[in-house]
């Protein structure tokens, strides 16, 4: 798969809510994590376990999705931008967290992902 075909699909069932699916299908086993904070995980099930860890503890009642986006200068890599609308199940608190992710493709699987926020995540 090229990687406007992964970044396609990958948008595609992002904003189906199936982010999880998304790990399973579409990341390679040895993939990297990068949070805003500079901390990797490696590899897929470390990656989704990291995942189901940060969102057991919030509700989600929504995802935007916008992208895919594209750079000539890095054609292995493709960005999107998230916004969520969460609530903090501790504190009740509802917000609204916006992230960039960047994405590499190696072999038609996602191989990186790093997360830019401001803040706290």
């Amino acid at each position: 798969m090229s990687v406007r075909s992964v970044a396609a699909k990958f948008v595609e069932m992002c904003r189906q809510g199936k982010n999880f699916d998304v790990m399973r299908a579409m990341y390679a086993p040895d993939i990297v994590s990068v949070e805003g904070d500079g901390k990797e995980t490696a590899g897929q099930g470390p990656v989704i376990k990291k995942s189901e860890d940060w969102v057991s503890d919030k509700v989600f009642h929504g995802e935007t999705v916008a992208g895919p986006f594209f750079n000539g200068a890095n054609p292995d890599q493709f960005v999107v931008f998230f916004t969520l609308d969460i609530t903090i199940k501790a504190t009740g608190q509802r917000l609204s967290r916006e992230e960039v992710g960047v994405y590499t493709v190696r072999n038609g699987l996602i191989a990186r992902e790093q997360f830019f926020y401001d803040g706290a995540h």
